[in-house]
């Protein structure tokens, strides 16, 4: 019998990589470890888990991996995640919850509806990443004082959420929760435009010759985002919400605003745009 009813005790994880590695990790953290199971598409990730001991099996099948279990969590890309929760519903036991790592909730909120799940889901979004990916970058300090934040399947998962809640606190995540609409226009201009901008840097660079190599370590913060995973950011983008191009809008207009301030050697202008970003990021500190 579990002791903490508000804690889960076997818990499924699908995908091995940067996300779902340092998931594992945290979990086998914990003064009382759930039992893992997990699965990836690649078969040196599930050896790899089960060598560092963060997961207790990787079976083949989806009868074996979420058979008992009480949590099943998506540490998969957009697309890979709407296919496999329909793979997996068959096999779900009853009153076992879902979550997922996804960036944008959207998506994978409609399919929890289709599927008949909205009431045993909580959408999760941790705000963290990684500068490589695959399980051999996973950390158990990834999630660690991350902005988690949370979307339910319905309304009337009250509990249900507050065990998800339950579930990031013990990782040391900061879970707050928000709409499926805000969230999904927050990531718009908190995520897609960051990630854009970054490209767009790194094709300046690269268009005009400047090998990565030659950057210091601004440039090199600047362009992390530019080597992004490819598939991950091409299911996003495709599903991304119509505010996105609002958001590179105000990009370009920045952008010209300076290059205007620049080339009439308004240099007061300049410093002037300077100290009111200053202050911006400095609102957080």
């Amino acid at each position: 019998m579990n002791p903490d009813p508000t804690r889960f005790t076997r818990i499924a994880i699908a995908g091995l990589g940067l996300m779902g590695g340092s998931l594992a990790r945290a979990l086998k953290q914990l003064p009382d470890p759930p039992h893992i199971s997990a699965i990836s598409r690649d078969p040196e990730e599930i050896r790899a888990g089960l060598d560092a001991g963060v997961i207790d099996e990787g079976p083949g099948s989806p009868e074996r991996l979420l058979r008992e279990i009480d949590l099943l969590v998506y540490a998969t890309p957009l697309k890979a995640t709407l296919s496999l929760m329909a793979t997996h519903r068959p096999f779900l036991p009853a009153g076992a919850a879902v979550t997922d790592v996804v960036s944008l909730k959207g998506p994978v909120l409609t399919r929890a509806k289709e599927l008949g799940l909205q009431g045993r889901f909580v959408g999760s979004h941790p705000m963290v990443g990684g500068t490589g990916t695959g399980f051999e970058h996973s950390s158990d300090k990834l999630y660690q004082g991350a902005r988690i934040w949370l979307v339910a399947g319905s309304k009337g998962g009250a509990s249900l959420l507050e065990r998800i809640r339950t579930f990031w606190l013990d990782l040391g995540g900061r879970p707050a929760e928000i709409s499926m609409t805000r969230h999904d226009e927050l990531m718009a201009w908190v995520s897609h435009l960051p990630q854009l901008t970054s490209n767009a840097l790194a094709l300046a660079l690269k268009r005009n010759g400047l090998p990565h190599g030659h950057l210091g370590s601004g440039g090199r913060d600047m362009t992390r985002l530019a080597g992004s995973g490819l598939e991950m950011w091409r299911d996003l983008l495709a599903a991304a919400p119509g505010s996105l191009p609002r958001a590179l809008e105000a990009a370009e207009e920045a952008l010209a605003e300076l290059r205007a301030l620049l080339s009439s050697g308004d240099l007061d202008g300049i410093t002037d745009r300077m100290r009111e970003t200053r202050g911006w990021v400095e609102e957080d500190r």
